[in-house]
């Protein structure tokens, strides 16, 4: 589909323009909680600036999943 590689497209170059200007507040989480938590909040950043830029991306609700068919 061509929307799909769009949207591939603008989330590699989100993900480049981060790589290369990271936000300050990365940093700050890192020397605080950690890398892994850093990580974490990176791609959380990533995601809400492509869903900004229009991407369409699937929304994850950890209440919303079904707990093995209960």
């Amino acid at each position: 589909m061509a929307s799909d590689d769009s949207d591939d497209n603008k989330l590699e170059a989100i993900g480049k323009e981060m790589k290369a200007n990271p936000p300050a507040i990365l940093n700050a989480t890192r020397r605080k909680f950690g890398a892994a938590r850093a990580e974490k909040q990176r791609k959380a950043i990533l995601l809400s600036k492509g869903r900004q830029a229009g991407v369409k991306l699937p929304s994850y609700t950890p209440g919303k999943m079904s707990k093995g068919g209960q």
